[in-house]
């Protein structure tokens, strides 16, 4: 008896997006699914992945199995890097001036201190999925460099600032951040209910992974656009524009 075709992958294989109805590509990575046709053209693929539009994009691979243990005792088991957390938040009273000036002045922030801010994004947002429980892995630190990590998030090598965006940031970001705000309560709540689940069956479940994807999605885009000033684009969920190349570390 002939075996029949393979059942529809249901979730992207490299990132874990669950996929779009129809969809032959993930619209987060780009990622074609193995029931697809081989040959797609382009176009397609574009068209498929407009959703990923920003230079910042955050991966959060779902991992259901999780450790009882070190997600019950998973503040105490932050707490250095809480520490930390809050002394780049110091650090970043410094260097974000310094950035915005120089972005005022050259349409671009200098490049170490794009570096710099890259690091501290990648560390925060870390940080932030280990102490919300949506990985069981802890964060590098950010004078590791590009250590491997199962959150991934990608920052561009280049940004041009327009420069009267750059001088109206503060204003213009305002919604963002209020916005994102509204996501970091919603990321406690979903924090809590993860900590209950883990602890009675040992697995994270999978829609409240997504939840704390979007929620600490937005989060790392709003960072990112201020005060890091690594991306000029505004942190909008929307399905307009074009892929932007980006490198993932």
């Amino acid at each position: 008896m002939q075996p029949g075709p393979p059942a529809p992958a249901r979730y992207c294989a490299r990132c874990g997006l669950e996929r779009h109805p129809g969809a032959r590509f993930c619209t987060r990575c780009g990622e074609r699914f193995a029931d697809a046709p081989a040959q797609v053209p382009p176009a397609a693929v574009l068209q498929e992945a407009a959703p990923v539009v920003y230079p910042v994009v955050l991966e959060l691979p779902f991992q259901p199995a999780v450790s009882r243990p070190r997600s019950a005792f998973r503040i105490p088991l932050a707490l250095p890097h809480i520490i930390l957390w809050l002394g780049l938040a110091v650090v970043s009273l410094v260097t974000t001036p310094v950035a915005w000036l120089a972005a005022l002045a050259t349409g671009r922030q200098p490049r170490r201190l794009r570096r710099l801010h890259a690091a501290m994004l990648r560390y925060v947002t870390r940080t932030a999925a280990y102490l919300a429980l949506a990985t069981d892995a802890p964060p590098a630190w950010p004078w590791r460099g590009a250590a491997a990590h199962p959150v991934s998030v990608a920052v561009p090598d280049h940004v041009r600032l327009p420069r009267l965006r750059t001088l109206l940031i503060v204003p213009i970001a305002i919604p963002a951040v209020l916005t994102a705000v509204m996501f970091g309560i919603v990321t406690v709540l979903l924090a809590i209910g993860a900590w209950a689940a883990i602890l009675v069956t040992g697995r994270l479940p999978r829609t409240i992974h997504d939840m704390q994807q979007l929620a600490l999605g937005f989060q790392c885009r709003t960072l990112a656009f201020i005060p890091l000033l690594l991306m000029a684009r505004y942190p909008w969920y929307d399905r307009e524009g074009v892929l932007v190349p980006v490198r993932r570390s």
